[in-house]
């Protein structure tokens, strides 16, 4: 029986691996596996054995307890035999994994969770950068291209785009702040809504001034995200939040609309471009041996996992995937050619879809993953849902929120990383300029968008709270505990650095010296309450110590408040308000006193490269909390991980690893940065006279 039950997955494994080696050898991978009838029914009676009745396991122990009551050697072969017969039972209870042998495999000295997960996080990386990149990319494009006719209608659209993006940020921070019921909805349709008709007034020139296009955004904008959100009565917080975005939406649109093009921006987008292009094939190169490396390692869940999304895995990720990359290359290499022929607007609409299809993408995606953490409950129901509403479970939006904005932050530094690696390689003063101003940019773009950040977070540790509290003591008191004090230490030491670059970038401004004394008193309160952010109750993993550990590990009881929640979130408000304000300073600095590029202190592109190394180590390390949390569980509660490696790794293991992969992403970053930006103008300069600049479309 347990060979026959072997062979549909060998087969279905050896089908796959025969679909993965064609698609690789086409130049991109993608997990469209053809999963027969038989997997799924198999899969499908694997998963029900995961809710056997509870009656039957009491049974087997009242059977236990008789055969305790036998003496001398036949109690101790029936205590033997209970045993046995109980780790049989509790391997009955995982479902899919009850029928599999784990079969460890190994190389260089990587075993397979550590193989896995390098794979994994560098996939999620390379993605995250192609993800986060081009939804400023195109905002760049806008602001550097001519105010053509077909220009200005293409604004239209990237408007709306923009809308929707900031929106949902403000709409969030709003319901999370102040606990504005539907404030995620009431920030979309007004910021969307208010672009859109004010764009469409400002392309006709009916709508020019500032404020006209503010209260216009706010009034339309108000009363469309109203009617739109289904809330039984309306709430004054709600409907100031609607007037807010509607507002903000108006006053992006006309500024954007009426922006006078600079050159640099066309120039900063082009040069991302060309990077996210190579970047889009490592992306595509890493899914592909994550995706093989499950197969070999873990058959079984992958199985599982496919059979229980089959139109997400077989019809929409494929598709999704194929049209992304036909875009992509359409995007990358139309450039120059539609500049040519004055047709910028359609590369901009262009680029528009693109975004469209990358963040479908990662809404698609982040359905398994939230799946695994929080399955929909009643989980003795989960044969019975639809397949929608396993991808729509609890902590699928906030994973959703929490990713859109990482990903912009990752997106903002990892420009920081481009801009000083240039400036460094730079010998013209031209050239130095020009990409000291890059490294600005790249600084206003994380910054601004790693504000609200930790909402994000916020919003997504309290549904994993709601679901099953567990996970979050397991994740804030428990084994991962020191996981997080690690991460509230780099985040905080990110925005200390964050507010060092803008201190050490306002030297360089004229006249901005006025800022300094209230920048210098922030900078004391930024210090404490990174301080306060990263103090721990205790300084042993655990909720209580075990065996080995110092109970004398722990805060006096006169410091113990700096634990509390109230002290953390007090010290988060002043770790973001006062970056928020030094940001306002710098922004007034750099729009009142004139701005000497290229003579920046040598401190800043170090500390841009700083700043980019540690989102990219953010990042892997809060997807090792959350691929950690759900502890020795592929599905938590539905399906066991049964391989030697389902215990936690401690912290330094962890560590070690999470390094290891970022200094591999970091040398493939700085080759693919060289390789799409540097080298190109060295060769140009070795083999022949240089060429033009690319034209602006008239």
């Amino acid at each position: 029986m347990m060979k026959q039950s072997r062979s549909p997955l060998k087969n279905i494994f050896f089908k796959t691996l025969l679909c993965l080696i064609f698609v690789y050898l086409l130049g991109h991978l993608t997990p469209f596996l053809s999963v027969s009838s038989n997997s799924i029914i198999s899969s499908l009676s694997f998963q029900a054995l995961a809710y056997a009745e509870e009656d039957d396991e009491e049974e087997d122990e009242d059977e236990e307890d008789e055969e305790d009551e036998e003496g001398g050697e036949e109690s101790a072969e029936g205590e033997e035999e209970g045993e046995e017969e109980e780790d049989l039972s509790y391997l009955t209870d995982i479902g899919p994994a009850a029928d599999h042998e784990f079969e460890e495999f190994s190389f260089m000295g990587f075993s397979n969770r550590k193989f896995t997960w390098f794979a994994a996080q560098l996939h999620i990386l390379f993605a995250s950068f192609i993800l986060g990149c081009p939804m400023f990319v195109v905002i760049m494009e806008v602001m550097g291209a001519r105010r053509t006719q077909g220009v200005r209608k293409a604004i239209i659209l990237s408007n709306v785009f923009l809308g929707i993006l900031i929106g949902v940020v403000i709409g969030i921070t709003g319901e999370v702040i102040i606990g504005i019921h539907h404030g995620v909805l009431y920030g979309l349709w007004a910021c969307a809504f208010g672009a859109l008709i004010v764009s469409f007034l400002n392309y006709f020139h009916r709508l020019m001034g500032i404020r006209a296009s503010a209260f216009v955004g706010a009034l339309f904008g108000a009363l469309i995200s109203m009617a739109l959100t289904p809330v039984e009565h309306y709430e004054t917080s709600g409907v100031i939040l609607a007037v807010v975005n509607g507002a903000v939406g108006g006053l992006l649109s006309n500024g954007i609309m009426f922006a006078k093009s600079d050159f640099k921006f066309e120039r900063l987008a082009h040069e991302i471009t060309k990077v996210i292009g190579i970047c889009y094939s490592f992306t595509a190169l890493t899914g592909g041996l994550f995706l093989f490396i499950m197969l070999v390692a873990y058959q079984d869940f992958i199985t599982y996992l496919i059979s229980s999304f089959p139109t997400l895995f077989m019809v929409a990720y494929p598709t999704l995937f194929i049209l992304e990359t036909v875009v992509m290359y359409i995007y990358v290499y139309s450039w120059d050619p539609l500049n040519k022929s004055n047709k910028k607007g359609r590369h901009i609409v262009t680029g528009v879809v693109l975004n469209v299809l990358g963040l479908s993408l990662l809404l698609a995606l982040d359905g398994p993953t939230t799946f695994m953490q929080t399955p929909p409950k009643p989980l003795d129901q989960l044969l019975n849902i639809s397949e929608w509403d396993r991808i729509a479970n609890m902590a699928w939006m906030p994973l959703n929120y929490h990713r859109l904005v990482g990903n912009g932050t990752f997106g903002g530094y990892m420009v920081c990383i481009i801009g000083a690696y240039m400036y460094l390689w730079s010998e013209k003063k031209e050239e130095r300029e020009y990409y000291d101003w890059v490294g600005y940019i790249g600084n206003l773009i994380g910054v601004a968008i790693m504000i609200p950040l930790p909402a994000m977070g916020y919003i997504f540790v309290r549904e994993i709270y709601q679901y099953d509290a567990t996970i979050g003591m397991y994740i804030m008191s428990d084994r991962e505990s020191m996981f997080m004090l690690v991460q509230g230490l780099l985040v905080g030491t990110m925005f200390s650095v964050s507010n060092i670059y803008m201190w050490v970038s306002m030297k360089r401004i004229e006249n901005a010296e006025r800022f300094f004394p209230a920048m210098k008193f922030g900078f004391i309160l930024i210090v404490i309450s990174a301080a306060i952010w990263f103090t721990p109750r205790r300084f042993f993993a655990t909720m209580l110590p075990e065996p080995g550990m110092n109970p004398d590990m722990v805060l006096p009881d006169n410091l113990a408040f700096l634990a509390l929640m109230i002290s953390k979130n007090t010290a988060a408000f002043f770790l973001v308000t006062v970056t928020f304000v030094n940001y306002i300073f710098y922004t007034i600095a750099t729009k009142t006193g004139k701005v000497h590029y290229g003579k920046i202190n040598p401190l800043g592109p170090y500390v841009l490269i700083f700043l980019g190394f540690a989102d990219i180590w953010l990042m892997s390390w809060m997807g090792t909390i959350r691929e950690l949390s759900r502890m020795n569980w592929h599905v938590y509660k539905v399906f066991k991980d049964v391989t030697p490696e389902k215990f936690a790794p401690s912290l330094a293991e962890s560590g070690l690893q999470v390094t290891q992969i970022v200094w591999t992403f970091f040398i493939l970053m700085t080759a693919i940065i060289w390789i799409g930006i540097k080298y190109p103008k060295t060769k140009k300069k070795e083999t022949g006279p240089a060429q033009a600049a690319p034209q602006m479309a008239e």
